[in-house]
C-alpha cells in the first residue's frame, strides 16, 4: 500500500518537479566534465571521431567507449535538456484553462535572451583577459575554438536563431531552445491532437530524425526531441495510470533506467565492442530513446526521488542553466593558465571546475534570478495590455 501510495503521489502532474530539477542539475554536471575532459588531447581526439582512436584498454578507451562516457556524454545530456524542455513548457499550458499567449511569448524572450546577453558579456571579459593562442598540446577541440571574439560573432550568438560563431559553444543549443519556445503553440498542437493514435507519434518523432540525419537536418534531429517531452507532458496522467496498474511490476523500473542508460551511450559502447565506426555514427538516435527513458525515470520513479530531490541536486538544478552558460569560458581561461604557468592539466580541470560552480552560483543569483523576475513583471504587463 506504502509503495502505491507513493506511485499515486509522482504521477500527479506537478506546477514544477524537485526530482526532474534535480535531473537537469545532473546533466549540467555532466555538460561542465565535458567540456573540461575535452581540453585533454587523447579525448578529444575520440569525441571527435567516434571511432576508436584510443589504444585498447587505456584510460582514455574505457571513458571513451564503456558506459563511463556517461560521465562525460555532454551532447547527450543537451538531449535531455531538450526533452525536459518540451516537458516543463507544455506541463502549464495543459493545466491552464486558458493559457495566456500574449504574455507568454515577451516574457520566454527575456527569460532566455537576458542569460545569454548577460553570457555573451562575460565570455568576452574571458576572452580579453586571458589571451588565447594556438597550442596543439590542447588538443583538436581547443583547437576549433576561435582566439578572438569578433563583433560578427557577438551578434551572431546574440541573435542565436542563426546559429553561434563557436567562441562560446554550449549557445548551440539555445538556437534549438529559441525555436521550440517560438514553436510552442504548433507542438501543443501535435502533441494532443488524435490521443488515441499516441503511440504512433514516437515513431513519426524517430522518423524525422532519421531523415534528418540522412538529410544533414540538424533542424529535423534535435527539434523532435523537445516534442518528446511534449507527449510525455500530455499523457502524464495515462502514464501515471499504466505504472499504477497491475501490469507494471516494481522490478522494470531499475529495468527503465538501465536501458535508457546503455541506450544514452550506446553509440560509443557499440565502437567499444567493435562494430564499425559509420555504422556507430548512424545510431543517434539511440541516445535520445535513451535520455527520454532517463526524464520518465526521474519523473514517475518514487525511488529515484531521494537522490534526484537531495540538497546538492537541487543546488545544481537552480544553478544549471547559468553554469550552461558560463562554464566553458571559464574552462577555457583557466587552461590557457596552466599552459603558461605550467600548471598540471588535471589540476587545472579541477581548478576550472570548482570555479565554474562558484561563480554559477553567482550568476543565478544576481543574473539569471533577475531577468526571470523582469520575464514575469513582462508578462504581467503584456497580459494586463491585452487581456484574455
Amino acid at each position: 500500500m506504502t509503495g502505491t501510495t507513493e506511485v499515486a503521489a509522482a504521477t500527479t502532474a506537478p506546477t514544477r518537479s524537485r526530482a526532474l530539477d534535480g535531473l537537469r542539475g545532473a546533466a549540467a554536471l555532466v555538460v561542465l566534465v565535458h567540456h573540461a575532459v575535452l581540453t585533454l588531447p587523447g579525448l578529444a581526439d575520440a569525441y571527435y571521431s567516434i571511432g576508436q582512436t584510443q589504444p585498447q584498454f587505456s584510460p582514455s578507451w574505457w571513458l571513451s567507449y564503456t558506459p563511463l562516457h556517461l560521465l562525460w556524454a555532454g551532447r547527450e545530456a543537451v538531449f535531455l535538456f531538450f526533452v525536459l524542455s518540451g516537458l516543463v513548457l507544455v506541463l502549464p499550458v495543459l493545466r491552464s484553462s486558458g493559457y495566456d499567449w500574449f504574455a507568454y511569448f515577451p516574457q520566454r524572450i527575456v527569460r532566455l535572451y537576458g542569460p545569454v546577453a548577460a553570457a555573451v558579456a562575460f565570455g568576452l571579459a574571458t576572452y580579453l583577459l586571458v589571451p588565447r593562442f594556438d597550442d596543439p598540446s590542447l588538443g583538436s577541440w581547443v583547437d576549433e575554438r576561435p582566439i578572438e571574439y569578433r563583433d560578427d560573432a557577438i551578434v551572431q550568438d546574440l541573435t542565436l536563431l542563426w546559429g553561434n560563431s563557436g567562441a562560446i559553444s554550449p549557445l548551440w543549443s539555445l538556437q534549438w531552445e529559441v525555436s521550440f519556445s517560438l514553436l510552442l503553440p504548433l507542438y501543443v498542437l501535435f502533441a494532443v491532437t488524435g490521443r488515441r493514435l499516441a503511440w504512433i507519434k514516437p515513431l513519426v518523432l524517430l522518423a524525422i530524425v532519421a531523415a534528418g540525419e540522412y538529410l544533414g537536418v540538424p533542424a529535423l534531429v534535435y527539434l523532435p526531441l523537445f516534442a518528446a517531452g511534449a507527449l510525455i507532458a500530455v499523457h502524464w496522467d495515462d502514464i501515471g495510470r499504466f505504472v499504477r496498474s497491475a501490469r507494471w511490476r516494481p522490478w522494470m523500473w531499475p529495468v527503465t533506467l538501465a536501458v535508457g542508460l546503455a541506450l544514452t551511450c550506446a553509440q560509443w559502447c557499440l565502437v567499444g565492442l567493435g562494430v564499425s565506426d559509420e555504422f556507430a555514427h548512424e545510431q543517434e538516435w539511440l541516445p535520445m530513446i535513451g535520455v527520454t527513458l532517463l526524464v520518465l525515470c526521474a519523473a514517475f520513479w518514487p525511488r529515484l526521488a531521494p537522490l534526484l530531490e537531495s540538497r546538492l541536486m537541487q543546488w545544481l538544478g537552480v544553478i544549471s542553466f547559468s553554469l550552461y552558460l558560463i562554464h566553458e569560458p571559464i574552462v577555457l581561461a583557466l587552461r590557457f593558465l596552466g599552459i603558461q604557468t605550467g600548471m598540471p592539466a588535471v589540476v587545472t580541470i579541477a581548478i576550472a571546475c570548482a570555479l565554474s560552480l562558484v561563480l554559477a552560483q553567482f550568476f543565478s543569483r544576481y543574473v539569471e534570478l533577475p531577468f526571470h523576475r523582469l520575464s514575469k513583471r513582462v508578462g504581467r504587463a503584456v497580459a494586463s495590455r491585452f487581456p484574455r
